[in-house]
């Protein structure tokens, strides 16, 4: 029996029902869907996303069997098309954020200290170099998601309660408003010890 056999005859038992065929669907496709991506998708930064974008396909295919036609293409025909698109978009993906990343090194000023010049708190915790200060502001669950609202200036104690799941009442944006507090003292203290 030919492969192109073999996965209409589990094509068809998938969408009778029988969902044990998706992993033998799976053995079947993946190794050559891989093969396909790689050969005619370039530029992606590693093989993983090759495998991701052809996993992505097949989870999208196992999601909703019935949308492929056996009439109009092969299922490998079809599967690859879909990991292909999923594929190509990522690289779009990657070459924006390289792109976002060189322009912002090549804007960044090394030599300048970021915590000389805030003026408050809230800028300060933006200004702060993330890869050799980070931990110091991020200790206990949930400071890094109050760190993130300080960085896009969206701090408040309701945003806080929101996004760590506190509730909308007095209780919740109290203790919102002293995690955000203890937040601001780190700060405080990493920028008296950088003066030292």
């Amino acid at each position: 029996m030919s492969r192109q056999s073999e996965l209409l005859t589990l094509h068809g038992q998938l969408v009778a029902g029988d969902v044990r065929v998706s992993s033998k669907i799976v053995e079947l496709t993946i190794a050559p869907l891989v093969a396909i991506v790689a050969r005619d998708v370039d530029g992606l930064h590693d093989k993983q996303d090759v495998e991701q974008a052809c996993f992505d396909a097949l989870f999208k295919y196992l999601a909703a069997p019935d949308d492929y036609d056996p009439d109009r293409a092969e299922l490998m025909t079809y599967l690859a098309a879909i990991a292909k698109g999923k594929a190509m978009t990522l690289r779009r993906a990657q070459g924006r954020r390289t792109k976002y990343e060189s322009e912002y090194a090549a804007r960044e000023d090394v030599t300048q200290d970021p915590l000389a010049e805030a003026d408050d708190e809230d800028s300060m915790v933006t200004a702060i170099d993330w890869s050799r200060f980070g931990s110091v502001l991020v200790k206990d669950d949930g400071d890094a998601e109050i760190v993130a609202l300080m960085k896009l200036g969206a701090v408040s104690a309701v945003a806080v309660a929101r996004s760590l799941g506190l509730g909308q009442d007095a209780d919740g944006h109290a203790e919102a408003e002293r995690r955000i507090e203890r937040i601001r003292g780190r700060a405080r203290r990493l920028k008296e010890r950088m003066k030292a």
